[in-house]
């Protein structure tokens, strides 16, 4: 990745374009200006870059001594409409322009991404992919911003504790720098802690029901109630002679098909008996006109005329009462049978009701009421009992079934976890070579650097041995150096894919044995360094050989905002 150029816009004009570099950026002060080069704005790009990467407005007008407004620049922001922007080429290969309000209205601090304003989210997600290569929800960008805008004196001072902010946790700390050393799913942390502390969770919960289960001996309160259970049960089911009552039940119910069967049949046998009454009640109300026009049917259907084939009404009647007799010997032929047979199936009927209710007074008969009323009544509170120990039971099965469960899955993760720890423990390799080789050439002596990587728990406690390493003043802020130069380097040598820039704030009180040292070893950079200083640190013979490595010259007469 490679950033390009820095652009600041004042009411739609541009006043400032600032170009960078692949390797050295120097912003400093005018060398010929006899007024002096503080106070012209030489950590106001930092500090803007930092504000570009979601950080607070304030250090970049607000004094950092009395946290008063430097009003010039209140009295810009308010007046006008000022625009700052970065273009750079992404990890992703891509060109992006990210663009900002600088106003001390929180509302007008607009976010635009390309051209187009969009939300916070949005943007800070696309500069989290496109430099950061980070697409989880940590680290956070104001979690990695103060390791690569070293803009303020205690970001200056310090190798790994570099953020003051609030709310930083050794949690943070611990991702930041497992991120930095090249562990890619940073996600993966935080669902194997997410695993470690449910399986506590369960490890802890299943040893208070194993005690419970253990101490009040509830599998075998199970057994002994089960058993009683089934002896009530069976109690109910005997009499005292010792018959089963399932087996009198049986009989009730084979009485009861049998039953069932012969309804059936009655109900048939009725059916057909009242047809044959009723047929023969109406032929008997009907029987003069109704044979009449039975018969004249019949003529007619045969064409002949009843006149012709009868000699007078007389002998029509006679013939006709015949046929009405012949009718009801048909229609009441076999009834006698019919009610024969009804009569013997619906005694049989009663005798099976009687033997049915035999069975029934011999089934009450063999307990009395009370007797099973309280049976039935230990048989709920066993059920009861039963239930409650059955769940406490099943409650610890449950949770032994979820610690398998989250135990595979923590399995799984922690073979990724593997992966990713390896390639930590190949970058912090090359990273200590890198960083010794720096300081030794600084220094004359080796610092000693460890993540203190515990590899089962997947935590890292990085740490600058303190030994030869010291806290004050030019050789603590040239530690502060070689440490992010060794860490550019190393990115670069492993072709990771994270940030190979890195922005540090006055850096005068270094040496200037020390800064030539340092601008020589940053030209050599496949990364780029962008540092403020002092012109009045360089001589002139130093000026002139970094001179082409100057991204911005400041003074009283041009300061950063033209004022």
């Amino acid at each position: 990745m490679k950033l390009l150029r820095f652009i600041l816009e004042i009411d739609g004009e541009v006043r400032r374009e600032i170009p960078f570099f692949d390797n050295l950026n120097i912003i400093t002060s005018k060398k010929k200006s006899d007024a002096p080069g503080n106070s012209v704005g030489k950590s106001t790009l930092g500090r803007i870059l930092d504000y570009l990467f979601d950080g607070s407005i304030n250090p970049i007008y607000i004094d950092d001594e009395f946290q008063t407004p430097k009003q010039e620049i209140e009295q810009l922001f308010t007046d006008s409409e000022v625009y700052v922007s970065l273009e750079y080429i992404g990890l992703d290969n891509q060109c992006s322009v990210i663009k900002r309000r600088l106003s001390t209205d929180v509302e007008l601090q607009s976010y635009i991404l390309n051209g187009k304003e969009v939300t916070s989210k949005e943007y800070i997600y696309h500069i989290m992919g496109s430099i950061f290569n980070v697409y989880s929800t940590k680290p956070t960008i104001r979690k990695l911003a103060p390791k690569f805008f070293r803009t303020t004196q205690h970001r200056m001072t310090k190798t790994v504790n570099f953020d003051n902010g609030r709310n930083v946790s050794k949690s943070d700390v611990n991702t930041v720098f497992l991120y930095l050393f090249n562990f890619n799913d940073t996600e993966i942390l935080t669902k194997v802690h997410k695993l470690k502390t449910t399986i506590k969770s369960y490890e802890r919960n299943l040893k208070a029901f194993n005690s419970v289960i253990s101490q009040d001996k509830i599998v075998g309160s199970i057994s002994k109630i089960k058993r009683e259970l089934t002896k009530l049960e069976k109690s109910l089911l005997s009499s005292e002679k010792g018959i089963d009552k399932l087996e009198i039940v049986s009989k009730i119910n084979a009485i009861d098909d049998e039953q069932n069967s012969l309804s059936d049949e009655i109900l048939s046998l009725d059916l057909k008996i009242k047809n044959i009454f009723k047929t023969n009640e109406i032929l008997k109300a009907n029987a003069h006109h109704y044979l009449l026009n039975e018969l004249q049917t019949i003529y007619q259907y045969a064409s002949v005329k009843i006149e012709s084939t009868l000699e007078d009404y007389r002998q029509a009647l006679t013939f006709h009462e015949h046929l009405l007799n012949t009718k009801r010997e048909f229609v009441s032929d076999g009834l006698d049978e019919l009610q024969e047979k009804h009569e013997e199936v619906t005694v049989k009927f009663g005798q099976l009701n009687n033997k049915k209710q035999s069975l029934f007074d011999e089934l009450k008969s063999k307990k009395k009421i009370e007797e099973i009323s309280d049976t039935m009544k230990e048989i709920g509170k066993l059920d009861k009992e039963l239930a409650k120990l059955t769940a406490i039971i099943d409650k610890k099965n449950d949770i032994d079934s979820k610690l398998v469960l989250e135990r595979q899955s923590l399995t799984e993760l922690s073979g990724e976890l593997e992966t990713e720890l390896s390639n930590v423990t190949s970058f912090e390799e090359k990273y200590i070579e890198n960083f010794k080789n720096y300081t030794l050439g600084f220094y004359g002596v080796e610092y000693n650097f460890s993540l203190h990587l515990d590899q089962e728990k997947g935590e890292c406690t990085p740490h600058v041995d303190d030994v030869e390493s010291n806290n004050e003043g030019g050789l603590k802020r040239l530690e502060v150096v070689t440490f992010d130069l060794a860490y550019i380097k190393t990115v670069c040598d492993k072709q990771a894919l994270r940030p190979n820039f890195v922005m540090h704030d006055s850096i005068d009180e270094i040496d200037i044995q020390h800064v030539r040292k340092m601008f020589d070893e940053s030209i050599k950079l496949s990364g780029q360094h962008i540092v403020s200083m002092l012109s009045d640190k360089l001589a002139q013979e130093d000026y002139r050989k970094y001179k082409r490595y100057i991204i911005l010259e400041l003074s009283q007469d041009d300061k950063f905002f033209k004022l």
